[in-house]
C-alpha cells in the first residue's frame, strides 16, 4: 500500500472507526435481546469490538511508541477478570440498592419515574445522561481528593494508551464507579434492555477511549468523551489531566467547565504518573498500592499529597 492510500486509509479509519463499530455493536445488541440471547450477543459485542480495535491499531497505530509493551500488557490482561468481577459485584449491588430505593420511590409518588413509553434511542440517551452526572462527580473526586486518587492513580500509571487500558483499574475503584452509574437507572425504574444498552455502549466506548488509532470524530466531541479528549486527560500535566472526566459522554464537562480540546497542539506523548517514580508497575504492588501511599510517595521523593494525575 503506498503512502497516499495509506493516508487516504487512516484518514477513513479515524473518521468512521467510532461511529461505525457502536452503531453495528448497538444494533446487533438489540436484535440479540429481541432474541432472547441478551447475555452472549452483549458479550460477543463487546468481545468483537475489541478485537477490531486491536488490529486496527496494529495497523494503523496513532504513536508507534504506543504499540510496544513496557510490562504493561500481561498486568491489563490481568486486570480483565478482575474488572469484571468488580463490575459484577458493583452491578448486583446497584439491584439491590436501586430496588430498594425505587420502592420508597414508588410509595412516596405512586408512579413509574422511568420513561417507558419513549422509543429506546431516547431513553437509552437519557441513561446516559443520569448515569454520567454521579460518576463524573466520582471521577472528578478521585482527581481532587488524596484519599480517592490512591486507587484511581492505578489507572494513570499506564505508560501508554492502547484499547486494554479500559481494563486498567483498582477493583475498589471499579466498584465504586459501576454502582455510581447503575444505582440511579435501576432506582428511577430503567428497563433491562436500557440497562444492557448502557453496559454495551460503555465497554465499547471505553475501548474506543483509550484506543492507539487516529480517531478524529470533530462535532461528536462535543457529545462523546472519546480519544481525542481522554488522551488530554492522560497528560502530566495537572491542568490538562484534571479535565474531561466524562466516561461516556463529554455533557458534564460542558456543564461544569472541565471540557478541554485545545486546537493549537495534540495531546502529549508521553503519559504516566509524573512525580510518582516508584508507583509498582506490577498487578499486586498495585492492587496494595492505595494502602502502602505513604511508601510510595517517600521511595518517589515526595512527601505532598497526590490528589492528582500530573502532581
Amino acid at each position: 500500500m503506498d503512502s497516499a492510500t495509506t493516508t487516504t486509509v487512516r484518514r477513513v479509519i479515524a473518521a468512521s472507526a467510532f461511529p461505525v463499530v457502536m452503531t453495528a455493536a448497538v444494533v446487533i445488541a438489540h436484535y440479540a435481546f429481541v432474541n432472547g440471547h441478551a447475555a452472549a450477543g452483549s458479550m460477543g459485542v463487546i468481545v468483537g469490538s475489541g478485537f477490531i480495535i486491536g488490529v486496527l491499531e496494529r495497523f494503523f497505530p496513532h504513536h508507534r511508541s504506543w504499540l510496544h509493551s513496557n510490562g504493561d500488557l500481561r498486568v491489563d490482561i490481568l486486570y480483565t477478570p478482575l474488572i469484571s468481577i468488580a463490575s459484577g459485584i458493583a452491578g448486583s449491588a446497584a439491584v439491590v440498592l436501586g430496588f430498594v430505593l425505587a420502592s420508597i420511590a414508588s410509595a412516596r409518588y405512586g408512579a413509574e419515574l422511568w420513561p417507558t413509553s419513549w422509543p429506546m434511542p431516547f431513553q437509552v440517551a437519557l441513561a446516559l445522561a443520569i448515569a454520567e452526572f454521579p460518576k463524573y462527580w466520582h471521577h472528578r473526586f478521585q482527581h481532587e481528593t488524596d484519599f480517592l486518587w490512591r486507587f484511581h492513580a492505578t489507572h494513570h500509571s499506564a505508560p501508554r494508551l492502547y484499547f486494554l487500558n479500559a481494563a486498567r483499574f483498582h477493583p475498589v475503584d471499579t466498584y465504586i464507579d459501576g454502582v455510581c452509574g447503575l444505582l440511579p437507572l435501576i432506582a428511577l425504574g430503567a428497563g433491562v434492555e436500557v440497562l444492557l444498552m448502557f453496559t454495551v455502549i460503555s465497554a465499547v466506548h471505553g475501548f474506543f477511549q483509550h484506543a492507539n488509532i487516529p480517531i478524529r470524530i470533530g462535532p461528536l466531541n462535543y457529545i462523546f468523551s472519546m480519544a481525542e479528549l481522554h488522551r488530554w486527560h492522560h497528560s502530566r500535566t495537572i491542568d490538562e489531566a484534571n479535565r474531561n472526566y466524562g466516561q461516556n459522554i463529554i455533557l458534564w464537562d460542558l456543564v461544569f467547565g472541565t471540557f478541554y480540546w485545545p486546537s493549537d497542539r495534540e495531546p502529549p506523548e508521553k503519559i504516566g504518573l509524573a512525580n510518582l517514580a516508584a508507583f509498582p508497575m506490577g498487578l499486586l504492588g498495585q492492587l496494595a498500592s492505595p494502602f502502602t501511599w505513604g511508601r510510595i510517595k517517600k521511595n518517589s521523593g515526595t512527601t505532598e499529597p497526590q490528589s492528582a494525575a500530573g502532581v
